[in-house]
């Protein structure tokens, strides 16, 4: 046994220090990266980047580094480089197939910050029903909040392949509603009502102006269409102030809300 510890003990040793210096290049480094990444991003030049860019860069960049410690640490240990290129080749290969869907999130995070179909804050709506504003746009998926406050996560892939709406890209939208009243009631007086309580609206733009319109004649009532325009930011507000802003015009002005009624005629026996 002791003639076995002198004879290897240099390769212990050696041995021993390559494996400390390995574990130290992988912690210390692993470190070093989170602490350039969280300097990058405060940096007054980052800062001036689209903030769709931002999560993006932070992830490759945070990737790339951690693979190039990886790389290092092998070295370190002793392993030939041709074999850690061979094996990163072959590892790269496998994943890339097993992966194919990861790859295409890549991609389509490329494309977005390519071609900039929306950016961070913007109100989207997707093709398979998520709409919310986009809160961050990462390497493989991008960050919904929806309009409820719950976080949905879709990957870059998908959505980079699919209509998308861009509800702020003009900064403003429009409210439309719609509202009924009974055949008895005048429909150009209904029409006047509503004009005049959405321009009332202090969040309701005044160009355009709110437009009004009789839709269509239903079974039991004739239903109206009603615009106006407001700012983004003010669209839920509007949505829910004016059908009750109309409720009370309507009674003030007469005009009869329809609802459901039934004629019961009873035959003498």
């Amino acid at each position: 046994m002791k003639d076995f510890i002198v004879k290897y003990s240099e390769s212990i040793i050696s041995g021993g220090i390559k494996i400390i210096a390995a574990l130290a290049i992988l912690i210390i480094g692993f470190k070093a990266v989170k602490l350039l990444v969280s300097r990058l991003a405060r940096g007054k030049g980052f800062r001036k980047i689209d903030p769709s860019a931002q999560s993006f860069i932070k992830s490759a960049i945070g990737i790339a580094a951690k693979i190039i410690i990886i790389i290092t640490a092998a070295a370190v240990l002793g392993v030939p480089m041709t074999s850690v290129s061979a094996m990163i080749a072959s590892t790269g290969l496998a994943i890339g197939l097993a992966l194919q869907g990861g790859l295409s999130n890549i991609a389509g995070g490329v494309l977005l910050l390519i071609f900039k179909p929306f950016s961070v804050g913007d109100y989207i709506k997707t093709q398979n029903g998520f709409e919310g504003t986009v809160v961050k746009i990462d390497i493989f998926y991008t960050t919904l909040r929806m309009y409820d406050n719950t976080k949905v996560v879709v990957p870059n892939g998908a959505i980079s392949n699919e209509t998308i709406s861009d509800v702020s890209a003009y900064g403003t939208r429009r409210v439309e509603l719609t509202f009924s009243s009974s055949y008895s009631s005048d429909p150009d007086k209904a029409i006047e009502i509503l004009k005049k309580t959405a321009s009332e609206n202090e969040l309701v733009l005044p160009d355009p102006p709110p437009f009004a319109a009789l839709k269509s004649h239903g079974e039991s009532s004739l239903n109206y269409v009603l615009y106006a325009w407001c700012k983004e930011s003010d669209y839920w507000t509007v949505y829910y102030a004016l059908p009750i802003a109309v409720k009370k015009a309507f009674d003030e002005g007469g005009i009869d809300i329809p609802f459901p009624q039934l004629d019961v005629h009873v035959s003498p026996k």
